[in-house]
């Protein structure tokens, strides 16, 4: 029998444990009545809100997309060399030599900026500033290996197709962050997720 319970004496941490714990499927009218409750006590009570982050547990979905953001960033800067070479028009229908050069440029950019972080911590310079890290599914740091040849690789093979590839690496791999388990295809390619490191 499904007994009754009273998620009014809860506190707010009581709230978000029970928020991130229950299953949302078989109890879909307990998660709206803990969210609802959660909503009104961080009205009633701001300065309970726990906005601490505990080693291990997941990436938010807005701090790694900062951390995408900031390596984004750091990657378009890296192309300007490469730009001002084979000039901005090359780009708009690249030859096979020339996606073959940026894959190699990328490559070794990728290892020049993010190796020694993606070696030693499981993190590129954008996921050192967020706190975040890759790791394998029982929460040990990924490999170098496991972290390019598994995670990135894949998805710089398929960025390479021209429009189908570039949707998918570009469109469909970071929508899969939306799902409960917050892991983008990448991540489920590589067996992998992103946490927090606590520092």
């Amino acid at each position: 029998m499904d007994s009754k319970i009273d998620f009014s004496s809860y506190s707010l941490n009581d709230l978000y444990s029970s928020a991130e714990s229950i299953d949302r499927d078989v109890y879909p009218e307990r998660a709206k009545e803990i969210d609802g409750l959660i909503r009104q006590k961080e009205a009633e009570f701001p300065e309970e809100i726990d906005t601490t982050k505990d080693i291990g547990e997941k990436a938010t979905k807005s701090d790694r997309l900062m951390a995408a953001i900031i390596d984004g960033v750091i990657g378009i800067i890296s192309l300007v060399p490469v730009i001002f070479y084979v000039g901005f028009d090359s780009f708009k229908e690249p030859s096979l030599s020339l996606l073959g050069i940026l894959f190699i440029y990328g490559v070794f950019v990728t290892m020049v900026l993010h190796g020694y972080l993606l070696y030693y911590y499981g993190q590129t310079i954008g996921k050192n500033y967020m706190s975040i890290r890759i790791e394998n599914l029982d929460g040990t740091k990924a490999s170098l290996a496991t972290i390019y040849f598994k995670r990135m690789l894949p998805m710089q093979l398929i960025g390479l197709i021209p429009s189908f590839g570039q949707f998918i690496s570009g469109i469909v791999n970071p929508l899969f962050i939306f799902g409960k388990q917050r892991r983008c295809l990448h991540d489920y390619l590589a067996k992998t997720k992103v946490s927090y490191t606590g520092t």
